[in-house]
């Protein structure tokens, strides 16, 4: 895991961002994150894990977070049933290994700096600043 940290903290420098890890098997924990965490995150990714079908409680805190989200799984059979983050999430990276948190943080750094997309300065039609799916909001 500290191996993959490093790797992840590398491409986050390249990208001009910081990342803070956090990983609980405890859905309380995660959710005390998200709480103590969202005024100095941007963004969020997210692996939910066992929780893809039912962490109703942590979906909900990323959503009131108000932050863009982004579920990522290594691999494809994680998401053989639907994830119940789905609706909430901007968009879901899978089946990709390791590669799916680079691509994921990679995507979500470009959408943030999108003044039209999620910048938050964005006053665009499609600015998603607040982070949540159009699809929510249409």
């Amino acid at each position: 895991m500290a191996e993959f940290e490093q790797t992840l903290e590398e491409w986050a420098s390249q990208l001009g961002v910081e990342v803070e890890h956090f990983q609980s098997n405890h859905e309380g924990k995660l959710l005390e994150f998200v709480h103590s965490s969202r005024d100095r995150a941007s963004a969020y990714l997210v692996n939910p894990g066992g929780l893809v079908r039912v962490g109703e409680s942590l979906r909900h805190t990323l959503k009131d977070a108000k932050k863009p989200c982004v579920e990522v799984h290594l691999e494809n059979a994680e998401l053989v049933q639907r994830s119940i983050f789905a609706p909430s999430v901007l968009t879901i990276f899978s089946g990709l290994g390791r590669s799916s948190y680079v691509g994921a943080m990679t995507a979500l750094v470009l959408a943030l700096d999108d003044v039209d997309f999620l910048h938050p300065e964005g006053t665009g039609p499609l600015n998603r600043a607040h982070g949540a799916p159009r699809s929510l909001y249409t």
